[in-house]
């Protein structure tokens, strides 16, 4: 019996499952290859790659026009796939280019004021 589920069942619901999402994308292409031809590479190559390549590929490619998703409006659970997302600060050109400006400014401003201090010290004496 689990011999059957594994060798009928489980690659026929794998198979159905891709298909179904192949039809339901919302892309025409993707990574350059036509909807018609995907549906014949998951059929064709059966038991478990072309479903497999399929599931792969639809979901690391990015969506081309970079707005909703097939989810609709809301873009899922976690919001709007169009909307851009707030940049973590590390990865922010802006914020590293001021955090190392104001590194560059105290650094001067301690170097200015050992020579300062030096300048005073020796001055006094």
């Amino acid at each position: 019996m689990v011999k059957i589920a594994l060798l009928y069942i489980l690659p026929a619901a794998f198979l159905i499952y891709a298909l179904v999402d192949c039809v339901q994308d919302d892309e025409v292409e993707r990574t350059g290859v036509p909807k018609p031809l995907w549906i014949l590479l998951i059929i064709l190559i059966f038991p478990y790659l072309g479903p497999l390549a399929w599931l792969v590929v639809s979901k690391i490619a990015k969506p081309k026009s970079g707005g909703q998703g097939r989810r609709g409006a809301g873009g899922g659970p976690f919001g709007n796939r169009g909307q851009a997302r707030p940049m973590a600060p590390d990865d922010d050109p802006e914020f590293l280019r001021k955090l190392a400006e104001d590194q560059w400014l105290r650094e001067r401003r301690k170097q200015r004021e050992a020579e300062q201090k030096d300048d005073g010290g020796d001055g006094a004496s």
